[in-house]
């Protein structure tokens, strides 16, 4: 059984590795084109996310484009586990009140 030191040490290496697994998934994501646009929102677009905070991103397709299968796909590109939510909206639905507010702090990925 691990102690609770050994917890928190494995627990903080877990952390600091969702960091670099997210940087490895975006720059594939990037590079598939399988969004028109990437942005991070919530607490870590914000900046007062925890270092366990999970990864939110929003993928804007442009019209015509299936948000499922992009949902799927985008979440195959991910090789390791890491915390991530993926919400994929059409360009027209961007203008929404409801994604407005979650898109309010957003950061471009790409």
């Amino acid at each position: 059984m691990q102690t609770r030191r050994e917890f928190v040490a494995a627990a903080g290496r877990s952390v600091s590795e969702y960091e670099r697994r997210f940087r490895e998934f975006v720059e594939e994501l990037c590079r598939s084109g399988l969004a028109e646009e990437v942005y991070l929102v919530s607490s870590r677009a914000r900046g007062d996310g925890t270092p366990s905070s999970d990864f939110d991103i929003v993928l804007v397709l442009d019209e015509g484009r299936d948000p499922v299968d992009v949902a799927t796909r985008a979440r195959l590109l991910r090789r390791e586990a890491f915390p991530l939510d993926v919400v994929v909206l059409r360009r027209s639905e961007v203008g929404d009140p409801i994604y407005g507010e979650m898109l309010r702090d957003a950061r471009r990925i790409c």
